[in-house]
This record gives C-alpha cells, structure tokens and sequence, in this order.
C-alpha cells in the first residue's frame, strides 16, 4: 500500500473511531432514560418534600391495624409554616426481606387515594375469564411509582406483587390476602386523614 493510500486510510479509520466514541457518550442531562427518577415533583406531597428556604411541618401516623410483612402506611400532612399551605396523603414504604434489605416508598396525595382503592378492587378481581390467552396480568400504577400487578403463576394459581422507585426499585410478593389486608390499611388512613380535616 502506497504511503498516500496509508494516510487516507488511517484517517478514515481514525474518524470512525472517533464518532463511535462521540456517539457512545451521554447527552445532556435532561435526556435522562424515561425509565429513571423524573426530576420534577410528581405528587404535592413530593413537591413540600422539597420546598427550600421554608419550615415545613410534617405530622403522621404509621397505621397498625392490620399487618403486612415488608410493607409500612402511614398517613401524613405536610404543612408550610410560611404560606400556610398543607397537602395531606399516605406514604407506602416497603423493605425488602434481605440480609442488606433495601428500602424505598411511594406518595399517594389524598384526592388519589380514591382512585388508588378503586383500582386495587379492580386489579384483585382480574382472573383468566378476562382474556382467551393462556395467562393474564393486571397492573395499576399511581403517579409517585407505587405499582401493584396481578398476575396467572403457572402452577400456583394468582399472584401479587408491590414495588416502589424507579431506579432502586423495591418489589414484594404478595397474596390476594395480604393485598386485601394492604388496602384495609390505605382505607384507614384515608380515614385518619379525614379526622384530621374535620380538626384542623
């Protein structure tokens, strides 16, 4: 190969190289995977969570009536002492069963959580009447990633599972049973909630 033919060549080898190096890397930040935590607040409670330059009040009550392994709901109200602003809720937290368990929760605002004990009705109800396939899944998702999915398990009938997060995500295993015990406690919450705004 002649020493003209070495220099194109190699150049050309050396742009190649070059743009699939440019085109491996990153871009801006806000071109973030969708997948991944969203920079901006997505429920009201999240959006106290991370007010600045302002002294916020938090109150809340874990609810303890009934119990579900991993799974902690507490009802809470947030409140900006500055302006006077409040936003009330619940927050789902679940801990995973590890030697190193991780944690992470979820927001529900309180004009969600209507929705949210509707749809968990819904999603405990699917069976394969619903579809003519072989398997079924049912799955409802609440705006701060609380995500509960119902599901056919091969050869143990219906199954359950809850995560929290996005990029940790945290998943739990579930039955019918303790789905229902879960949405007993969201109820009752949502009861203390309202108590608390017929005495504010």
């Amino acid at each position: 190969m002649s020493s003209f033919r070495l220099i194109i060549f190699s150049s050309l080898m050396l742009l190649s190289l070059t743009g699939s190096s440019l085109a491996q890397q990153p871009g801006p930040e806000f071109w973030r995977r969708v997948s991944c935590e969203p920079f901006e607040p997505r429920t009201k409670l999240e959006a106290f969570e991370q007010r600045h330059a302002s002294v916020i009040i938090k109150g809340f009550t874990r609810i303890t009536t009934v119990e579900v392994s991993g799974i902690r709901v507490d009802a809470i109200e947030l409140r900006d002492l500055g302006n006077s602003t409040r936003a009330s809720g619940i927050v789902i937290a679940l801990r995973e069963v590890a030697e190193q368990p991780r944690e992470n929760r979820a927001f529900i605002d309180y004009e969600e959580i209507n929705s949210l004990l509707n749809n968990l009705d819904t999603v405990a109800r699917v069976n394969e009447t619903m579809t003519k396939f072989a398997s079924f899944e049912a799955h409802y998702r609440t705006l701060g990633d609380l995500e509960v999915r119902v599901f056919r398990q091969t050869s143990r009938g219906t199954a359950v599972t809850i995560s929290t997060g996005v990029c940790d995500q945290v998943t739990q295993s579930l039955t019918l049973d303790e789905l229902a015990k879960l949405r007993a406690l969201i109820a009752e919450a949502k009861d203390q909630l309202n108590e608390a705004k017929k005495n504010p």
